[in-house]
């Protein structure tokens, strides 16, 4: 009889206990895109910034794809892991360079394979930079629409505008990605646009006049979580957005070797970085930090000349990625030496003595000027520039003419730069130096007319 009772009170209990809500499948998003979308080494990406938007509201997601890594900058290639947070869904399908014509997986493949409920396509500015015009890549995309829709009919889909409304062909894509939408959405398919190009700026949202920094991440991120919502994936983004500090986050370490009126500073940078400041001081005279003119290199060495053997001296580096230099403070710890007269050496052997070791790293002359300086693109607000090679170079400044002087050094490791928005002028006139460890060569310059076409660049 107990036993009796004892079941149907548990029986009772168990009908009057409430019904636990089934847990939520996680939305599968598979991610395509190129550089803005993979990053590089040292980035957050806007992908962790998008994943975190999902965290912080409680909406369980899975991004998917065959990929989790960064490009790695500045010798390029990909397997990079250096995140600035890695603690996220690092999954994803995009890679550094792809076009819209030519993904490196077939849609159809990617979706038969990873099964997403959401496609983030996030593609086309490459095969713009390289002469295809935007009707053959819009075209492109909305194959990709297709293909993606034949390995899954119920897939949704999200096609990104390329955040770089100033080059060439991409305002009009984007005008195109919005008929893509329009004609292709059906009723158990949608497809819609995440609005990435709205008031995303090339100066204050990208580390090199295309590619996304902390802010950029933040917004292209955005965008896409709009999007997303308006397929019913989670909350729109809280505005106003959060910005956070631009810049590399992780200092160099550093290391300094005294000698005869001179000091050697070694150093290795952090991930990120692409340029470093170098900055010393006389600790002795209690001289405040001052910094080198130029740039140097992300990893290198540098030997300061005509010291005071005795004085104690300090110095410290701060990186750089592209043009952003780090919110805040961030530098590497000191490295402290003292000059010194070497010690007096014993008599020399007989026969003349062997030439001194050269020291690695240390500069003797300064690199060659840079040569076949030209434009490549012109437009109302925009040059780019590409010039050959300088042997032994491990890195290149440019730098424009301003009405008080030339601007600050904008440092690049290839030959090829670009200025996303320049002052107006008639003319404009650059100047290119090729750097090695730190010491800059004698510039190439070129004045360029400004061209006719309101635009951004013809």
């Amino acid at each position: 009889m107990r036993a009796v009772l004892c079941t149907a009170l548990v029986v009772a209990a168990l009908a009057a206990a409430p019904t636990p809500a089934p847990a939520l499948d996680p939305v599968r998003i598979l991610l395509v895109g190129d550089s803005v979308t993979q990053g590089s080494s040292g980035d957050w990406t806007w992908r962790y910034r998008l994943w975190r938007h999902f965290a912080d509201a409680g909406v369980p997601v899975d991004f998917v794809g065959p990929r989790d890594d960064l490009w790695r900058l500045p010798e390029g290639g990909g397997g990079e892991a250096t995140y600035a947070d890695p603690d996220f869904d690092r999954d994803h399908a995009a890679r550094w360079g792809m076009w819209a014509l030519f993904p490196d997986v077939p849609f159809d493949a990617l979706v038969a394979t990873y099964q997403p409920d959401v496609v983030v396509e996030a593609l086309g500015v490459n095969d713009l930079l390289y002469g295809v015009d935007a009707a053959e890549v819009s075209a492109a995309i909305a194959a990709r629409v297709l293909e993606a829709r034949a390995a899954r009919p119920d897939v949704a889909v999200v096609l990104t505008e390329p955040s770089q409304h100033w080059f060439p062909g991409v305002l009009e894509l984007n005008t195109r990605l919005a008929d893509i939408a329009s004609d292709l959405t059906t009723a158990t398919s949608p497809v819609v646009v995440a609005r990435a190009a709205d008031g995303y700026d090339a100066e204050e949202d990208t580390w090199d006049g295309s590619h996304p920094n902390a802010r950029g991440e933040v917004r292209i991120a955005a965008a896409v979580a709009d999007a997303l919502h308006a397929l019913g994936v989670g909350p729109a983004a809280a505005r106003p957005l959060v910005v956070p500090p631009v810049g590399p986050q992780v200092p160099a370490t550093v290391t300094a070797t005294a000698g005869d009126q001179q000091a050697t500073v070694s150093w290795t940078g952090g991930p990120g970085a692409s340029a470093q400041v170098l900055w010393g001081r006389d600790v002795t005279l209690d001289q405040p930090w001052t910094s080198l003119p130029l740039p140097v290199a992300a990893t290198g060495t540098w030997t300061g000349r005509s010291l005071v053997n005795g004085h104690l001296y300090a110095y410290r580096l701060q990186p750089m990625k592209g043009d952003d230099l780090p919110d805040g403070e961030v530098y590497s710890a000191p490295a402290w030496v003292v000059p010194s007269e070497p010690p007096s050496d014993p008599p020399d052997p007989p026969g003349p003595p062997d030439p001194p070791a050269p020291q690695p790293g240390v500069v003797t002359s300064p690199p060659d000027r840079p040569t076949r300086l030209r434009a490549f693109v012109v437009g109302g607000r925009c040059v780019g520039l590409r010039w050959r090679a300088v042997t032994g170079a491990t890195s290149y400044v440019v730098e424009v003419r301003t009405r008080s002087g030339w601007s600050r050094p904008v440092p690049t490791t290839t030959t090829r730069w670009q200025s996303p928005r320049l002052r107006a002028a008639r003319t404009w006139r650059f100047r290119v130096r090729a750097v090695r460890d730190g010491t800059s060569g004698a510039p190439a310059t070129l004045s360029v007319r400004r061209a006719r076409s309101a635009g951004p660049c013809r």
